[in-house]
């Protein structure tokens, strides 16, 4: 499954140039201190090698510039946190992103300090990623 709009490599007539590549998804995950923040850094980096793009959620905390413009850019946002208290969801509204899509890995039933990195559960919650991606925006 390719998240992100494919472009036209070959192009010969430089009257119609190729439109800027814009990401059709960026993903932002919860990077936390508990295994629950690798968890949902992990399935963000497994949904950026089938093409999503992911990016840096401190760069939009920060409002570093170029971060904030690919965020602006970008047709979807899916925020991927590691427990209720939501910091990834909660970082990019407070930058002023509204249609943020969600996934919070506490409703699949991982917790804190009680949910190991495998391949499972990151398969496990790149398959819910997935579902919300599938669903109409």
């Amino acid at each position: 499954m390719v998240l992100a709009n494919s472009q036209n490599i070959m192009h010969s007539d430089p009257s119609n140039p190729a439109a800027p590549n814009k990401p059709t998804t960026v993903v932002y995950a919860c990077s936390g201190c508990s295994d629950a923040g690798e968890l949902a850094d992990r399935i963000a980096r497994r949904l950026a090698g089938e093409g999503a793009e992911m990016s840096c959620l401190a760069g939009i905390g920060g409002r570093v510039k170029s971060l904030m413009a690919k965020a602006e850019g970008a047709e979807r946002i899916l925020a991927i946190d590691g427990c209720p208290l939501n910091c990834t969801r909660h970082t990019l509204e407070l930058a002023g992103f509204k249609n943020i899509e969600h996934l919070e890995l506490h409703r699949l039933g991982f917790r804190k300090n009680a949910c190991p990195v495998t391949e499972e559960n990151i398969a496990t919650g790149v398959r819910a990623a997935r579902e919300i991606l599938l669903r109409q925006p």
